[in-house]
């Protein structure tokens, strides 16, 4: 059962690599198709392509990113991780649940490796998408909080809110 989680792993980084040359590939011909397109209806399909490639690039990006999380220095970025994961996030809510990210400038790292606080933003979501109604939003929130930075999931009016997560800092 190893095998496929280790092949994935080992795998990650020339996917990420093989990956971003694809998407600079299908960026640079959706850019000629939306300069030289000769008709609105045109120019409609190239802008859904570019919104499309967007979508699927941020998609694999986090995906890939559960086996090789970005090289980070000491502790976490969560804000960084957050964002990283919003289109994971999405897939977790389910069809028709909107997400909104809202975090402050300059957070600090928390100390928890990248794997266990993306295992644990991931669980707090899964948490709070079980009250989320049909078309419901879910609001993810950082902030500082006196010796870490608080995680929360905030739903939609009418909806229960889960207690939030708190990282310590690692600096302490």
């Amino acid at each position: 059962m190893t095998a496929p989680l280790d092949d994935l792993t080992r795998l990650a980084v020339p996917v990420r690599h093989e990956a971003n040359n694809l998407f600079a590939a299908l960026s640079g011909t959706i850019d000629i198709l939306l300069r030289t397109a000769p008709t609105d209806r045109d120019r409609a399909r190239a802008e859904r392509m570019r919104d499309a490639t967007t979508r699927l690039e941020a998609l694999l990006k986090a995906y890939v990113a559960l086996a090789a999380p970005p090289a980070t220095a000491e502790g976490t970025d969560a804000a960084q991780l957050l964002a990283l994961l919003r289109p994971l996030i999405v897939l977790t809510l389910g069809p028709g649940r909107e997400v909104e990210v809202a975090v402050p400038p300059g957070l600090p790292r928390v100390a928890s490796p990248s794997p266990e606080v993306r295992a644990e933003i991931l669980n707090l979501v899964r948490e709070a998408a079980v009250d989320l109604p049909a078309g419901g939003a879910l609001r993810l929130t950082l902030g500082a909080v006196p010796g870490g930075v608080a995680v929360a999931a905030v739903p939609a009016p009418g909806a229960e809110a889960t207690p939030p997560l708190i990282l310590r800092l690692a600096e302490d």
